[in-house]
């Protein structure tokens, strides 16, 4: 196993977004993450490709490495559908790992695009998730739900729950109690180095609530492995489109983190047009505790003090603007630095 300033190379996933470009090149950074030893490979979904006909894709052209789906909304699928797609898929995978990330995703892409009410939305999810954990369980569906009226009928395929994660997305306090009561793990975005806003102590207070233990934490860390200092322009880009343009839940997350100027002043850019000065107006500290970016090795630090911080799984999240050879780079680049 190797290891640098903290953490190891194992310790870090890497994922992709499904849409952002071409499947080949997908694959090609799937392999380079297994060749280099990472832990797991986790493909986003929202518009375009869905996300199991990737991992299918990479359960057959990969050997070693974990998958999973951060994330797949609820809406989109229901319970059995979900249950069905991950244990097929892990007939393919051998003997390993499928993180099933799962989310209610947003209002907008539900409504305008699914074109399915945005209802209930903290609800479904949880019967979603308890749903698949009695399937993987005891090979049958659960028979009672308010928003799934089930029968109890078998799943239909061998199941095995011991290769299956099942994590849940979104930062809100009902959320957290879903994850804490039903769920393997939390899978947030845009975690908190220095544990702004309070989740992880939330979790802890739902877990003892629930009367389990607090579920592992995998975070989708936005990164870029490069020359110290790295060009982290394209972080500013992404975090200022989270923050101004993706609805309202990730403007209220930075508020919570203490970012409350930071984030009126890039929604004001923003809503004016300005969108290059919205960017520049994404600041140092916004970024130095919300993303991984520098050298390898002070990557590799960087990832180290998420871990501390509660991360137990850091998920390097690599920006779409980037080609995909660069992406291959920095991930020999991240394994290189791990074996010194």
């Amino acid at each position: 196993m190797t290891r640098a300033a903290g953490t190891t190379v194992a310790d870090l996933d890497i994922a992709v977004g499904g849409r952002e470009r071409e499947r080949g090149e997908i694959v090609q950074i799937a392999r380079a993450a297994e060749e280099a030893g990472m832990g797991a490979f986790w493909v986003t979904e929202s518009i375009g490709r869905d996300a199991f006909s990737i991992l299918t894709e990479l359960a057959l052209t990969t050997r070693r490495i974990a998958l999973g789906t951060g994330i797949v909304n609820v809406f989109s699928r229901a319970p059995a559908t979900l249950a069905q797609a991950a244990a097929s898929l892990l007939e393919l995978m051998g003997p390993r790992t499928l993180n099933l990330g799962l989310g209610t995703s947003g209002r907008a892409l539900v409504e305008r695009y699914l074109g399915v009410p945005f209802q209930r939305a903290v609800t479904r999810l949880g019967e979603t998730v308890r749903a698949i954990d009695t399937a993987f369980t005891t090979g049958k569906l659960p028979a009672d739900g308010e928003v799934f009226s089930l029968a109890g009928y078998p799943l239909g395929i061998a199941a095995d729950r011991s290769r299956l994660r099942l994590y849940v997305a979104g930062h809100s306090r009902r959320t957290l109690d879903v994850t804490a009561a039903h769920a393997d793990g939390w899978l947030p975005i845009w975690p908190s180095r220095s544990g702004r806003g309070g989740h992880l102590q939330a979790l802890d207070l739902a877990a003892e609530a629930a009367g389990r233990r607090r579920p592992a934490v995998a975070g989708y860390i936005y990164g870029l492995v490069g020359g110290d200092p790295v060009d982290v322009a394209p972080l500013r880009a992404t975090l200022a489109w989270y923050v101004a343009a993706n609805g309202t839940a990730y403007r209220r997350l930075f508020d919570g983190y203490g970012f409350g100027a930071e984030t009126e002043r890039i929604c004001q850019l923003w809503d004016a047009g300005e969108r290059d000065r919205a960017r520049a107006a994404v600041t140092d500290e916004m970024l130095g505790d919300t993303t991984l970016h520098g050298s390898p090795a002070e990557v590799l630090r960087q990832a180290g003090a998420f871990r501390r911080g509660g991360v137990d799984r850091p998920i390097l999240r690599l920006p779409g603007q980037l080609a995909a050879d660069d992406c291959v780079r920095m991930i020999a680049d991240v394994a290189a630095a791990g074996r010194h």
